[in-house]
C-alpha cells in the first residue's frame, strides 16, 4: 500500500520516508536501496522526486550513488558532521565562548571514559603524542601534537560517538586553539605548564582513575579558558611583537 505524503516539499519528505524504509528494513552500510521505481511506487511520488531525495541523502552521507545500479546505504563519517558543524558555527556566528563550553563538556567526558576503557595501544598513542609535544618548536607543531593527544584519548573511550564528535569538531576547534594559545602566552602562560597538564591527564588515564582523569582535564581546560579570556588588545600586541613563550618556539604565534 503506498505511503501517503503531504504535497509540500515532496523531495524532503520522500528523503525522510526513505530513512524510515532503511530503518524498517534494517539496511546496513553497503546494502542496496530498493529500486528507484519501487520507491516511487511505495511513496506515491514521481521518479524525479525520488532521484532528488536520493541526491539529498547522498549529499549528507546517508547514501552512496553508483553509476548503472541502485544507491547503497552509507554510514556518515566525521567529515559530514564536520561540514554541518562548520556551517552552523559560521552561519550562526557561534562565539568562541560557546565553542569552549561545548569542548569542556566533550573533553572532560572523554577523559573519564578513556580512564575506564584505555588499552595498551591507546596509551602508546597518547605517549607518542606527548613525545611530540615535548619537542615542538612552533605554535603550529604544538596544535598538531595537541590534536593527536586528544584524538588518541577519544579513541580510548571505546565509544564511536565520542571519537566521531571530536573529529567533527576539529575544524572549528583549530581556530579556537590558536586564539586560546595566543591569549595564554599574552597572559604569561608557559609551554611547560601545558605539557605538565597533559602529562597529569595521561597518568590518570594510565592509572585507570576516571575521577582524577576528568578533574585533570577540567584543570587543563581552565588553562584554555584563561587564554580565551585574555584581553583581545593584549593578544593583538603580543602577536605584533612576535612574542614566543619558550626558546623552543622559534616561529611567531599564529593569527586567529
Amino acid at each position: 500500500m503506498p505511503i501517503s505524503l503531504k504535497r509540500n516539499s515532496l523531495a524532503e519528505q520522500a528523503a525522510e520516508a526513505i530513512i524510515e524504509i532503511i530503518d524498517d528494513q534494517q539496511l546496513r552500510d553497503g546494502d542496496p536501496l530498493p529500486a528507484t521505481a519501487d520507491l516511487a511506487e511505495m511513496l506515491d511520488v514521481s521518479i524525479p522526486v525520488i532521484r532528488e531525495a536520493v541526491a539529498g541523502l547522498a549529499a549528507i552521507g546517508l547514501l552512496k550513488r553508483h553509476q548503472g545500479r541502485e544507491s547503497t546505504v552509507s554510514v556518515p563519517d566525521s567529515s559530514h558532521m564536520a561540514r554541518l558543524l562548520t556551517l552552523r558555527v559560521v552561519g550562526a556566528e557561534v562565539e568562541d565562548e560557546r565553542l569552549q563550553q561545548f569542548r569542556e563538556i566533550v573533553e572532560v567526558g572523554n577523559a573519564r571514559l578513556a580512564a575506564l576503557h584505555r588499552t595498551p595501544d591507546d596509551l602508546a598513542s597518547m605517549d607518542a603524542a606527548m613525545d611530540q609535544m615535548r619537542t615542538v618548536t612552533t605554535a603550529e607543531d604544538l596544535h598538531a601534537a595537541d590534536v593527536d593527544f586528544h584524538a588518541a584519548m577519544a579513541r580510548a573511550t571505546a565509544n564511536d560517538l565520542c571519537e566521531l564528535t571530536l573529529e567533527a569538531l576539529e575544524p572549528v576547534l583549530w581556530r579556537l586553539r590558536r586564539r586560546v594559545w595566543s591569549g595564554w602566552v599574552a597572559a604569561g602562560g608557559s609551554l611547560d605548564s601545558i605539557i605538565d597538564a597533559h602529562t597529569i591527564i595521561l597518568e590518570a588515564i594510565r592509572a585507570g582513575n576516571a575521577s582524577d582523569a576528568s578533574q585533570a582535564m577540567s584543570n587543563h581546560l581552565a588553562q584554555a579558558r584563561a587564554g580565551l579570556e585574555a584581553p583581545l588588545d593584549k593578544v593583538a600586541r603580543t602577536r605584533a611583537q612576535h612574542l614566543a613563550p619558550d626558546p623552543r618556539m622559534t616561529e611567531t604565534l599564529s593569527a586567529t
